[in-house]
């Protein structure tokens, strides 16, 4: 990356050891960033995202105040999407897989070396761009249509038709969402609110912030480890929505 583009990003970072904090102070200016705020609170942190707009996130996992890390970027995701780098001295298993639910594009793990840090923002910003220039093609060749209780979808000059009653779960990766059935999966350039809004609201309920799911056709439910399993796939049931999911099959 040159010096001129690090110059124009704004850089949010959450770390609560005054000692790293202004360790990665240094280092941003150091590597050119010269946007940025390092804040040591989840409420901190959302209150500059809404304001400032940022374009990547650092976030470390155990931070000051009610909520961690990872919980601060399930909000942030939800809210507009953005790169995020988990910088932690957490190496257990339990912990990583967590952080990888959000879908970050590196987990760094303390002490790191400011050349690790730079090459971690410089591929989670071209991985950004690679995924935007991808959705801005995909968006000229792919489109939904909702006829009763079928779904269109167009790709290139042909129309796909998936009945409604067909459909699995529909999950949401960087580039657009997959709408599965037992037979196929098919990619889909609309959000997953979109998607939501098209079908019956009474089959399907969302489980995680990337995930919707047909009611009827869930197979198994392990409460202990929130987790649900649907034609032989696991998808994880998210904290925010977990007591909707359970009001909806009447478990509360």
């Amino acid at each position: 990356m040159k010096e001129s583009d690090a110059s124009n990003l704004y850089v949010l970072a959450v770390e609560d050891d005054p000692i790293y904090s202004a360790s990665l102070e240094l280092t941003l200016e150091d590597l050119g960033y010269n946007h940025y705020d390092v804040v040591d609170t989840a409420a901190a942190a959302l209150k500059l995202f809404k304001e400032r707009q940022p374009d990547i996130l650092l976030a470390d996992i155990d931070i000051n105040g009610p909520m961690n890390g990872i919980e601060i970027v399930e909000i942030i995701s939800a809210i507009r999407k953005i790169p995020v780098v988990y910088i932690t001295a957490f190496t257990d298993t339990i912990t990583f897989n967590t952080a990888k639910q959000t879908r970050p594009s590196a987990y760094i793990v303390k002490p790191y070396h400011a050349t690790n840090l730079q090459a971690a923002i410089e591929l989670a910003l071209q991985q950004r761009q690679n995924e935007e220039e991808q959705k801005a093609a995909i968006g000229k060749q792919n489109d939904v249509f909702l006829i009763s209780d079928v779904l269109f979808i167009k790709y290139n000059s042909k129309l796909y038709k998936i009945c409604i009653a067909d459909i699995l779960y529909i999950e949401v990766d960087e580039k657009y969402c997959y709408v599965t059935t037992a037979a196929k999966r098919f990619a889909v350039n609309k959000r997953l609110k979109n998607l939501m809004d098209q079908l019956p609201v009474n089959n399907f309920i969302q489980i995680h912030r990337s995930c919707l799911i047909k009611i009827d056709a869930i197979d198994e439910v392990n409460l202990e480890d929130s987790i649900l399993k649907i034609n032989g796939k696991e998808l994880p049931i998210g904290k925010t929505y977990k007591d909707a999911f359970l009001a909806k099959l009447n478990l509360l």
